[in-house]
């Protein structure tokens, strides 16, 4: 069948030589398209997160993996659901809610306790929203 590594790689489309690098992108019904490579110092992958974005997961990890089961449930499902919504204030809004210690938070979450003024903000009242109205879903059918 193969009697060398050269044609193995021809046959999966995959051709490396000294100066040059051909890509073939196969579609098995319309035929091959070649795409020539020169230098690969050219080719920029642009796999960079911003850092609202790494900001975005780093909150959401942090409301998945609280030192209170009640409050992974809750600020969890609310992260999951509304994370990539929040502003960039609001990100740092809810950054600081998660700094406190959680029964604190659990507390103002369902409104046991009065809230200090600092964290009287629209991001806790979008978690107090959630939390109302089931966030786990145990009421649907």
């Amino acid at each position: 069948m193969f009697k060398s590594i050269k044609q193995i790689k021809s046959s999966i489309g995959f051709i490396t030589t000294n100066t040059t690098r051909r890509n073939f992108c196969s579609n098995k019904i319309g035929g091959f398209t070649i795409k020539n490579v020169e230098d690969e110092s050219k080719i920029k992958i642009n796999n960079e997160i911003s850092e609202i974005e790494k900001l975005r997961k780093k909150l959401l990890y942090q409301s998945k993996e609280r030192g209170m089961l009640e409050n992974d449930l809750l600020l969890g499902s609310f992260a999951t659901l509304n994370i990539h919504k929040l502003t960039e204030s609001q990100l740092r809004d809810y950054n600081l809610l998660l700094q406190q210690p959680d029964p604190d938070i659990f507390n103002w979450i369902l409104k046991k306790a009065e809230v200090p003024e600092e964290f009287e903000t629209e991001v806790l009242k979008l978690v107090q929203h959630h939390c109302k109205n089931d966030p786990l879903g145990y009421t649907r059918k």
